[in-house]
């Protein structure tokens, strides 16, 4: 209640009577007064005037509780009472229908909660996103009487002017509608990454990991049947940005029948044909910005603020009228000239006036050109390599082409020439990766340095070289679109300088792999960067110079072994193995001492791991993930600086891994392992363990309340868990949903700072301890299909969820009456659903007497 900026308190003629109801009020009186929120009262078939007359329908409540309290707290509630009725609030003597006192109710607080503290574009980042939300939300219908349809909307438009940021406002305004929901960016890349068949299953498993976000059935809910039969119940909101193939949109959103009532999906793209194929009949077409929102716009980045320098307006209306009000290269060109001189401006608009061209590729060549020669790299390489990847990846790899890439890729941001997510990923737009790709095709082939060009790649591969030299250092093969590809090896003696070999969304739909390899393969020019995807042959050319070796991505490949023997492997910081299923051992690695990532997920034939993995030294992360045969981990190795070791899923690890004092996350669902020993306590720097579907595992020792650093525990659904396990105080998640405990502890009151506990399905479970209610932090409490729950938990007040379906217990009260309550300060549908139960109740409790 703090943190709130509304109270909505129901008043009826028996409110008075609840010395609890009073106790809040008054509670409420008092922040109000504080000036912390706003109360707003409904007056339920009372009159207001009666809170303030001691005469009314409530002295005979006051009476009874002047019998039983003291005069000075029932002074204090008369005073409450007086105060709100002099509020300005809600009477439903005045409406004749009590849903349309919740509708207008509900419609004033949805006003008040986002119109009024919706910032103007003069403030806002974005330029003009008030207009584009305010039509957006007309097609979505949201409050007319056909809110309760499905509504599939899309938002179309040439690349730059701004969808997927509409789309992201839209679905940041709209998201406390809908209780569940999912944004999906990057649709198009996502399918071209990993081929129509494996991206299908992914993203509907990424759909439903989002809207079901503790259900183990994601995982296995891959066709699009099953998913339309667990969403078509479902209110949600679905974003698919970037949509290029109605086949996308078959896969992932069917028609309006896989959703629940009231659902909304939106769709970006720039081909309107996919829409129309799809039925969609709502279609919102994004429109250049006016001149006056350009000019705000580009000042934003040219100048820091929303108008132009006096000395400068000329100047910028002037370029503002080339770039024809697309958004993006607003951004970019008024990035470029920021803190640059009036010539500087007068030339850039020369370009740009001169052109015959007058494209956005233009605009934007622009700012290309004027990078310097390092800048322009990695700019290229980001482009074309890196897109979608961790900024640190990017730079351990170009640092020996371009001395201290970092500050190049600063430069790069500031320039708006590419941008960084929150977690530090790198992404290029679409019309720059595009202007990058045109930029690496000029020239004459064999002189290029770097190659993106499928048609160009495959004359390289397929014609009669001879003994000329190649110029070539980079080759980035994109086989999204492309039927298949025949590679001559002979072609890679004649590259010496090749450093980046990068083929990629090469897995058919059957699974194999559309490049194949004739003749023997024996060399492999000494390379930085290696990623190719469902590489075909058993292991590498043994002809291949790994000294200089950073990365080496073979994802879903046949080889066996990589190569035979010890290998220099001083550079090599990465290695990914994943979904190599043919892949029985892993080569001697004690030469790879500077490797820091090592993933083999998948690899269904690996049954051991080298002795050599012991030379790790800065080895931070080992994932392991569904290593069937695997059955332990070498034995007597402690790395020094492995931070995340993750078994999951791998059934035949019995012993419990300690390899290293520095572990932060450990990953051993659904193992074999039996005990975990009381030496646990010594991870002193664990924040994660999880240990769910664990069928052996027996109760866990108390030293695991040593761990001060530990935050989440999940041991869902292990069946010899028996005790609730003794936890360190700064633990925040605890899932022990489907175990058979019998008790939480008292001194759950002390960890202040969990905030969810999943008890769910505990058949055995009983009433949870008065102590609960100490946890002001606690925000989720699941407790569905506990059938010895006989008590609503006394929790601290201030829950987003509580789960009470299943239990045992029968007075709910107020807010108990639905399988799943969600107590959430801004859902406008909660509210909603408050307000009709309480009206319900109090009627029924009339009718009865």
């Amino acid at each position: 209640m703090n943190q709130s900026r509304f109270a909505v308190v129901v008043i009826s003629e028996d409110y008075a009577t609840s010395q609890w109801c009073l106790k809040e009020l008054s509670f409420m009186v008092d922040l109000t007064e504080k000036k912390r929120f706003d109360l707003i009262p409904i007056f339920y078939e009372i009159d207001p005037t009666a809170l303030k007359s001691r005469s009314g329908c409530f002295s005979k409540a006051f009476q009874d509780h002047e019998k039983r309290f003291d005069a000075k707290t029932v002074s204090e509630w008369r005073r409450a009472l007086a105060i709100v009725g002099n509020i300005s609030g809600w009477d439903s003597n005045t409406r004749s229908d009590d849903s349309k006192l919740i509708q207008e109710v509900v419609r004033d607080l949805c006003d008040r909660l986002y119109l009024e503290s919706e910032p103007s574009d003069e403030k806002s980042e974005f330029v003009g996103m008030s207009l584009h939300k305010k039509r957006m939300e007309s097609l979505l219908s949201m409050d007319s009487s056909d809110s309760d349809d499905v509504k599939m909307v899309g938002v179309w438009g040439m690349g730059g002017r701004g969808k997927t940021t509409i789309a992201k406002c839209v679905y940041e305004a709209l998201s406390t509608h809908f209780p569940s929901r999912c944004y999906l960016g990057n649709v198009k890349d996502d399918f071209q990454k990993h081929g129509e068949s494996s991206s299908s299953s992914y993203l509907r498993k990424q759909i439903m990991s989002e809207i079901f976000p503790k259900s183990p059935l994601n995982a296995r809910c891959v066709s699009p049947e099953a998913m339309r039969r667990r969403l078509r119940g479902k209110k949600v909101l679905l974003i698919l940005d970037d949509v290029d193939d109605v086949k996308q949109l078959q896969e992932l959103a069917g028609d309006c029948n896989w959703f629940g009532p009231g659902s909304r999906v939106i769709i970006t793209t720039r081909d309107k044909r996919v829409l129309d194929e799809h039925c969609v009949k709502h279609i919102y077409e994004v429109k250049p910005l006016r001149t006056t929102q350009a000019l705000q716009l580009f000042s934003k980045h040219a100048f820091k603020m929303n108008r132009p320098q006096a000395e400068f307006r000329q100047l910028c209306l002037d370029i503002v009228e080339q770039l024809c009000g697309l958004p993006l290269a607003l951004r970019v060109i008024g990035a470029s000239l920021y803190g640059r001189e009036i010539p500087f401006w007068e030339d850039k608009l020369c370009i740009l006036k001169n052109s015959l061209d007058k494209s956005i590729s233009v605009a934007l060549r622009v700012s290309y050109d004027a990078l310097d020669e390092p800048e322009k790299i990695v700019f290229l390489y980001v482009a074309g390599c890196f897109n979608g990847e961790y900024m640190d990846r990017a730079i351990m790899v170009l640092d020996p082409f371009v001395i201290k890439s970092k500050p190049r890729l600063v430069t790069l941001m500031e320039k708006s020439l590419i941008s960084m997510s929150n977690n530090t990923r790198l992404w290029v737009h679409d019309l720059l990766q595009d202007m990058a790709k045109d930029i690496t095709c000029e020239g004459k082939m064999k002189k290029r340095k770097m190659m993106w060009n499928f048609l160009d790649i495959k004359g390289l591969f397929t014609e009669n070289v001879g003994n000329k030299e190649i110029e070539v250092e980079s080759i980035l093969l994109n086989m999204g679109e492309e039927t298949g590809l025949c590679v001559n090896p002979e072609t890679f003696k004649r590259m010496r300088k090749l450093k980046f070999l990068k083929i990629h969304s090469n897995l058919t739909a059957a699974g194999g792999s559309k490049v194949c390899i004739v003749d023997d393969f024996d060399y492999l020019p000494p390379l930085r960067y290696l990623h190719w995807e469902a590489y075909t042959l058993k292991s590498l050319p043994t002809k291949f110079e790994t000294n200089v070796l950073v990365e080496l991505n073979l994802p879903d490949s046949s080889v066996e072994t990589l190569w035979n023997g010890s290998q220099d492997l001083g550079s090599l910081r990465y290695m990914n193995l994943n979904r190599c299923k043919n892949l029985t051992e892993i080569p001697d690695l004690s030469k790879a001492q500077s490797l820091e990532y090592l993933c083999l997920c998948d690899c269904e034939s690996l049954v051991e791991l080298p002795s050599s993995l012991g030379h790790l030294d800065k080895l931070l992360k080992l994932s392991m993930l569904n290593c069937k045969k695997l059955k332990s981990l070498p034995r007597n190795i402690k790395l020094k600086s492995l931070k995340t070791l993750s078994l999951d899923g791998c059934t035949l690890i019995q012993e419990f891994p300690f390899v290293s004092d520095h572990i932060e996350e450990l990953g051993l669902r659904c193992t074999s392992i039996e005990l975990v020993p009381d030496s646990i306590g010594c991870l002193s720097m664990l924040i994660e363990l999880r240990l769910s579907h664990c069928k052996r595992l027996k109760n866990l020792p108390d030293t695991l309340g040593n761990l001060t650093s530990l935050k989440h525990l999940t041991m869902s659904c292990c069946p010899n868990i028996t005790v609730f396990p003794v936890l360190g105080n700064g633990v925040e998640t605890v899932s022990l949903n489907g175990t058979p405990i019998e008790e939480v502890p008292s001194w759950i009151g002390d960890k202040v700072n969990l905030s969810c506990l999943d008890m769910s399905e505990c058949k055995k479970l009983h009433n949870l301890p008065h102590s609960l209610r100490n946890l002001k932090n606690l925000k989720l409490l699941y407790l569905r299909g506990c059938i010895n729950i006989t008590e609503i938990p006394q929790v601290a007040g201030e829950m987003r969820r509580l789960d009470l379906y299943g239990t045992s217990i029968e007075k709910y009260g107020i807010l108990s009456e639905e399988e799943k309550l969600e107590l959430h300060n801004r859902d406008m549908d909660f509210l909603k659903g408050f307000l009709t139960r309480y009206v319900r109740k109090y009627k029924r409790k009339r009718n009865s007497l």
